[in-house]
């Protein structure tokens, strides 16, 4: 009798630990999405930069960005509101647009010069392999 009431406590003591693995998995797995950045090559985050940089120069021109969620309301009025709200405070925001842009293009020319170290150590390395190969 007593093997039973092990069997089930160790059920019991079990259920929570599978239902926090479960939600553990499903968070690690929502959680991939946002990760692809770190097996991005050097190529493709300064290509991400420029095109960045590229979408904050646009929208510091524009009165209302592209995409602005926050206008987006299902009544007429709250709609235009917001519209008005936004369009009373883009002053103070077309500064932060152009902030980004700066420093999009700047982390985008130290992506470049990285790109260009990476390249410069594989041949130096490629070049101390050829010293080091016919000696051996």
């Amino acid at each position: 009798m007593s093997a039973g009431s092990d069997d089930t406590d160790e059920a019991g003591a079990g259920a929570p630990a599978e239902g926090a693995r479960a939600a553990l998995q499903r968070e690690l797995y929502w959680a991939e999405e946002a990760t692809p950045l770190g097996r991005m090559s050097t190529a493709d985050v300064r290509n991400a930069l420029h095109d960045f940089a590229a979408l904050m120069r646009a929208d510091e021109r524009l009165a209302i960005p592209r995409g602005e969620p926050n206008l987006a309301s299902i009544s007429r009025s709250r709609r235009l509101l917001k519209l008005r709200l936004f369009r009373l405070m883009r002053p103070i925001s077309w500064r932060y647009d152009r902030l980004l842009a700066e420093h999009a293009e700047l982390t985008a020319a130290l992506a470049e010069r990285l790109q260009a170290a990476e390249a410069e150590v594989g041949r130096l390395r490629e070049q101390l392999g050829e010293q080091a190969g016919p000696g051996s």
